[in-house]
Formats: structure tokens, C-alpha cells, sequence
């Protein structure tokens, strides 16, 4: 065998051995390789929840002996009535004819407010005509919280939305804040239109989280 024969062979022998080591090489990677350590963390139960805005309304006819308690999620629009006044005449009052106690029963912090949704005139007896429609007018209503504060004093029909505070004054009322309403009814000199009437009024309490 001549040198230049010695000398080829070995270089494709050296050939050979570098295209199986590439081979191998590449198997390596595309597997991961034998000796690839893997590792893992997992965070589990991640969660986000939210605060609820909820009231309690017990409202008093004066000389009942238990109020009528609903909340905003078992009878929201079928609360206890706040009074019941009859047979009442000019110069009627003032007189304290019932009470509402609101209280805060959500898990977030509130304000509350007062309003007059509607107050219908009707009649009490086959003596009324549809003229005789100013008895709500006339009617003194005052709205009185347990600090003494006059939430509204005026007409009843004219009653305007009004911002509430709980027991301790505070218009941001806290989980479990609570005040107690009274309302009180007036009848001063008015003209006969006011005869065999009966003034019906529905009072809303709203409550906004804050």
C-alpha cells in the first residue's frame, strides 16, 4: 500500500468519526439530553372577591308592639308600613306616628339616603271627589334621626332626597352602623279640600357602597 493510499484512508476514517460524533451530538440535543434536570412551582387557589352592600329596614306603626323587619334581599319592596293615622282633623300634631331603623348589614362601608317615591291622594269615603287632591300637600311632615337632627320639615309631598347619618353622625356608614327614624305628622288649618281624604305615601331608602 503506497503513503498516499496510508494517508487517505485515514482521513476518512477521521471523516467518519466526526460525522458520528455530530450525530450523536445532535441526538443529544434534540432529547434533551441525558442529564437535563427539570424543575417545578405551582401557586394554587388564587382568588378575588368582592364586598356587598345590603340593608335591614324594621319599620314601627307608634303603639304597635313589633316592628315589620325585611332586608333588601328577602322583601325589598313589601317593608312594614311607617304610620297609620286616622281620623286626624285641622290642628292634628305634631305628633310622632312611627319609626323606621335602618341598619347597614353589607360587608362594605355605605351611605344611605331618604326619599319620597309617592305620595297619592285618594278617598276615605263616597264623599270625596277627584278635586280634593291636597291633603299629602298640606300634611307637616319631620323625619327626625335619634340625634335629634331634623332629616326633613315640610310638606310630606315636597319631601326631597336626603342624604342619612347612622347613630354616631357619620354620613359613611360602616358594617353594622345603624340610627333609628322618626316620623312625626302635622295637620295645621287647611281648606275643605282636605275632607274625606286619605294621603298615602311610599318612602324609599337607598344605599350606595362607597
Amino acid at each position: 500500500m503506497s503513503i498516499d493510499q496510508q494517508r487517505s484512508d485515514r482521513r476518512k476514517l477521521r471523516a467518519g468519526m466526526v460525522f458520528v460524533l455530530v450525530l450523536a451530538g445532535t441526538a443529544l440535543i434534540g432529547w434533551g439530553g441525558l442529564a437535563a434536570w427539570q424543575a417545578v412551582t405551582q401557586n394554587n387557589g388564587s382568588t378575588a372577591s368582592t364586598l356587598g352592600v345590603h340593608m335591614q329596614n324594621a319599620a314601627a306603626v307608634t303603639g304597635a308592639i313589633n316592628p315589620v323587619t325585611c332586608t333588601d334581599l328577602t322583601s325589598p319592596g313589601a317593608c312594614g308600613v311607617v304610620f297609620d293615622a286616622s281620623g286626624i282633623k285641622p290642628g292634628y300634631g305634631p305628633t310622632q306616628v312611627g319609626t323606621v331603623a335602618i341598619t347597614n348589614i353589607g360587608t362594605e362601608a355605605s351611605t344611605f339616603q331618604l326619599s319620597l317615591q309617592s305620595a297619592v291622594v285618594s278617598g276615605d269615603d263616597g264623599n270625596w271627589t277627584a278635586a280634593d287632591d291636597t291633603l299629602c300637600s298640606h300634611l307637616q311632615l319631620t323625619v327626625t334621626d335619634s340625634t335629634g337632627h331634623n332629616v326633613w320639615l315640610g310638606s310630606l309631598a315636597a319631601m326631597p332626597n336626603e342624604n342619612i347619618t347612622d347613630s354616631a353622625g357619620n354620613l359613611v356608614w360602616n358594617s353594622g352602623a345603624t340610627d333609628t327614624f322618626s316620623f312625626s305628622l302635622a295637620l295645621p288649618g287647611t281648606a275643605n279640600t282636605d275632607e274625606d281624604s286619605m294621603c298615602t305615601a311610599t318612602f324609599t331608602w337607598g344605599q350606595n357602597g362607597v
